[in-house]
């Protein structure tokens, strides 16, 4: 029986390294440009100006349309604010959800801006977060204090996805509507009894900052409000949380705390050019400080580790697809992407059964 092909090392991931950047609609003109990189970012950080102008398009564009649903309101019919409302929620959700987010993600892992403008950050945890339902704080409390404080470890990370058969459907909407409707409440308690005194603090008062200031909004606004601060907390939850399971759709049962093991890589695809790298899911867990534009060097740097850890790499395939097919019990055709680096040699069917198995539920 055929066995998974093993691709020269130097060549595997060349397109993640090379190519063009794509997270971002427009571009500032060259000379703001350079004078931005120059005078904003840290030394060594040029490459974030990629995650900067994500926030720069969203403010140039969504934020103006926010302003401008909320003006037009009681000036126009209300089935006319309706059918703007529900272009404005396309428009700003399409365009931008997953870079803001994966905007949001690298922003709050490293710090992107010199000392005297560090308080710039706040851009994104705090100010545009709002407009994609994500309360100021919050983002930090759950992925930075608890997600990678635990990497998916349960039962202190809430998001953890060791404990359920990963391959069900059901189980995956459960998933996220369990985070939907719960995560407001069990986040402050697992903060409180893990004594993360100061980000319970920030969670709680971003929790009552964006909901209370909604609510006001909504007696003054309500088809505003509805369109632009709450309905996007119900699509957002979905979303992030699909994301999650997706990437920990794999888990060993025998070892879910190995970052190898609990997570997968997908290279060589040109998702990580729309999403900042974020298919080095592996890497990005295994070092979390690693810049976004270095994952594709540090993958290379760390290929014996994969094969001594016997991961999952696929290339060509992005990771939502990867939990897609899984989910669709297509696991031949997922074989066909997997990459081996110096992992044991399997038959295609071997594959597959190895599949299954780390998509059990651990014990």
């Amino acid at each position: 029986m055929q066995t998974s092909p093993k691709p020269a090392i130097g060549a595997i991931n060349q397109l993640d390294i090379d190519q063009p950047r794509q997270e971002h609609r427009f571009d500032l003109p060259a000379g703001l440009r350079q004078w931005v990189i120059g005078k904003l970012l840290r030394s060594g950080g040029e490459q974030n100006i990629y995650v900067l102008l994500v926030a720069v398009n969203i403010i140039l564009t969504s934020i103006p349309m926010a302003a401008t649903l909320f003006w037009l309101e009681g000036r126009v019919h209300p089935a006319i604010a309706i059918v703007l409302g529900m272009g404005y929620f396309a428009f700003h959700f399409v365009t931008y959800a997953r870079s803001f987010i994966l905007a949001l993600h690298y922003s709050t892992h490293t710090s992107l801006f010199k000392k005297e403008w560090k308080w710039l950050k706040h851009i994104y945890g705090s100010f545009l977060s709002c407009f994609f339902g994500i309360p100021p704080n919050i983002y930090y409390a759950h992925h930075i204090a608890m997600h990678h404080s635990d990497d998916n470890v349960a039962p202190w990370d809430l998001s953890s996805t060791m404990t359920v058969q990963r391959d069900s459907k059901r189980n995956h909407f459960n998933y996220m509507l369990r985070f939907f409707v719960g995560i407001w409440f069990e986040l402050p308690i697992r903060l409180w009894r893990k004594a993360q005194t100061k980000v319970l603090t920030q969670c709680v008062a971003g929790e009552l900052f964006f909901f209370g200031t909604a609510a006001f909004l909504f007696t003054l606004k309500p088809i505003a409000t509805f369109f632009v601060f709450l309905f996007p907390v119900a699509f957002i939850s979905f979303a992030m949380m699909q994301g999650n399971f997706k990437q920990h759709i794999f888990v060993d049962p025998d070892e879910p705390d190995n970052n190898y093991k609990s997570t997968f890589t997908c290279i060589n695809t040109d998702t990580n050019s729309r999403n900042f790298n974020d298919g080095y899911h592996i890497e990005h867990h295994e070092n979390p400080s690693v810049a976004w534009h270095r994952l594709p060097e540090f993958f290379q740097k760390n290929i014996k580790k994969h094969a001594e850890n016997d991961s999952f790499v696929f290339s060509g395939i992005g990771a939502m697809k990867v939990g897609t097919l899984v989910l669709n019990g297509q696991l031949e055709e997922l074989a066909d992407y997997y990459v081996n680096i110096g992992q044991p040699q399997r038959t295609k069917a071997e594959l597959v059964a190895e599949f299954e198995r780390r998509l059990r539920p651990t014990a």
